[in-house]
């Protein structure tokens, strides 16, 4: 045996000890949104993100989609012909529709599923085991993500990295969030009147606003605004009449509404009646990469468009600008000027109330 000084056979020795913890070192260890311990092997490789918001939230994860195998219907309509599509394109040719007509929202449709032969699927946890035992049952490990409110949406961002393996992402996006946060929530940005909102759906025919306990509550607050439907959670069908009561001076559109545009509020007969209206505060929410509203890592895109509808006095960012710089450290890539053109959505909500002086030139 060929002689070795007694530091070089410590050294040895110490590697020997640390083997086994370094041949795992690329073993993930997390827990999902419901309390479930997950464990990894390695960083997921092949996801199926079932609920629409996971899929973007990995990528931002990741800065890339490669890890994605299968989504959400809903995303793959977000990326055809617009930002996301563009920076990933390997969405345009992704699996989306793996969910199976049923009693219950998101049921999954396990053979389409397992067919992609994923190493993990993302599914919705608070809907109940009806549409997560199916997965269970066919061996597909599952990972529980939860829609709520911004400290939820802060759990699912660092699921999202860890299962990556990239928890260090979870860091930065985490950090930019607060960074806004500081800067849209200072007292002197709100001082004055608070203006009174809501966030308009139409779904099925209905009308229908947000409460309390979402992304969308979050970030009126955030922005300094008061969401007249706090009283009550999650969505709320109303009617015209009870909009008309609450007269709010702001109204805010769902992003995924097309066919609801402030042209329909201003010729509504009775809703031409609100503050809102006659104002010209209606304004159509934006999409950047993905839709700002749902929970994601894109969310404080929102609040700051927000903030300058609110009180474009007191914040003087440059929102394109804001734009880009948050576009880039969410997904890696910048967007071009005329895609940062088009997600302000100018000629849509031309005529509303300071639009022209908050998206600037």
């Amino acid at each position: 045996m060929r002689w070795m000084p007694p530091s070089a056979l410590a050294a040895a020795a110490l590697l020997l000890a640390l083997a086994p913890s370094l041949g795992g070192a690329a073993e993930i260890r997390t827990t999902d949104l419901a309390g479930n311990e997950i464990v990894l092997s390695k960083p997921a490789e092949r996801i199926v993100a079932l609920p629409a918001p996971s899929a973007p939230t990995v990528m931002a994860a990741d800065r890339s989609a490669d890890r994605l195998v299968g989504m959400h219907q809903t995303v793959a309509e977000v990326a055809k012909g617009g930002l996301l599509g563009r920076l990933f394109p390997r969405l345009n040719q992704l699996p989306a529709s793996l969910l199976s007509a049923g009693k219950s929202a998101f049921m999954p449709n396990v053979e389409a599923i397992a067919a992609l032969e994923p190493d993990l699927v993302l599914q919705r946890g608070e809907l109940g085991p009806q549409v997560v035992s199916p997965l269970a049952e066919a061996g597909l490990k599952t990972a529980l993500v939860v829609y709520g409110d911004e400290e939820t949406t802060r759990r699912n961002i660092r699921l999202m990295a860890d299962l990556t393996g990239h928890p260090e992402r979870a860091e930065a996006l985490i950090g930019w969030r607060d960074e806004v946060l500081a800067r849209i929530r200072r007292p002197e940005k709100t001082a004055g009147k608070t203006p009174t909102v809501l966030f308009l759906s139409r779904l099925a025919g209905h009308l229908v606003v947000t409460g309390k306990g979402t992304p969308t509550d979050f970030a009126i607050a955030a922005a300094g605004g008061r969401n007249l439907a706090a009283e009550r959670s999650g969505s709320i069908t109303v009617t015209a009449e009870q909009i008309m009561i609450w007269d709010p001076e702001v109204i805010l559109l769902n992003s995924a509404d097309r066919d609801l545009q402030p042209a329909d509020i201003r010729n509504d007969p009775l809703l031409s009646g609100t503050a809102a209206a006659k104002a010209g505060r209606v304004y159509k929410v934006l999409v950047g990469a993905f839709r700002w509203e749902p929970p994601n890592a894109e969310n404080p895109l929102l609040w700051l468009w927000l903030a300058k509808l609110f009180h474009p006095d007191a914040n003087g960012y440059d929102l394109r600008a804001e734009v880009r710089r948050g576009l880039s450290l969410v997904y890696g890539s910048d967007p071009t000027d005329a895609e940062i053109d088009r997600l302000l959505l100018a000629d849509v909500n031309r005529g509303t109330l300071n639009y022209d002086r908050i998206v600037g030139p």
